[in-house]
């Protein structure tokens, strides 16, 4: 191939990189991504659907040629596979309830027994937001009210500031600790 040859392909490419709208490409594939969740997710409500209808006619079949007994065991059956799951449902339930309590005032906890598992979660959320939080505390240091992070104001002032204002600084020192 020429070079000239090669350069129109190269212009082909870059007009037709630059025509194409990124924008709507992706929205055209997020829009289509939709339908097809859209569509597995009717697929699956209609599979469930399906299932609870055939266990149902099962049932009913099974209640007309009065078969109780085989009904009765496969109840049985599926009493017993969901056992397990309800009793470590319980104990996380009573687990968090408990752990919820904790975070609450004494005074609160028996009042507060009683709410549902969601309720007690946003109380105690609440009551541990509306905690104040202790400043750090360091050995042989003062605590400081006020904005620790600061620093020292004198490391600002050149000391020509700091000669010319003294006053003003001896006299904000002296108002500070009449506050306090």
């Amino acid at each position: 191939m020429s070079e000239e040859e090669i350069q129109v392909q190269e212009n082909t490419q870059e007009e037709s990189a630059d025509s194409l709208d990124y924008k709507a490409l992706y929205l055209e594939e997020v829009q289509n991504a939709k339908k097809q969740r859209h569509r597995a997710q009717e697929a699956e409500s209609t599979i469930q659907d399906y299932a609870k209808k055939q266990e149902a006619q099962k049932v009913s079949s099974m209640k007309e040629k009065e078969q109780f007994k085989e009904l009765s065991e496969e109840l049985q059956k599926q009493v017993e596979g969901l056992t397990p799951f309800k009793e470590r449902w319980d104990n996380h339930e009573l687990e968090m309830r408990e752990s919820y309590l904790a975070k609450l005032p004494e005074e609160d906890r028996e009042a507060l027994q009683g709410e549902s598992l969601k309720s007690l979660k946003y109380i105690a959320d609440q009551i541990v937001e509306s905690k104040p939080t202790p400043l750090p505390s360091a050995p042989n240091q003062a605590r400081v009210k006020g904005d620790v992070s600061s620093g020292n104001v004198f490391d600002k002032l050149t000391q020509g500031d700091l000669k010319d204002n003294w006053g003003d600084v001896i006299n904000s020192y002296k108002e500070q600790h009449k506050k306090l």
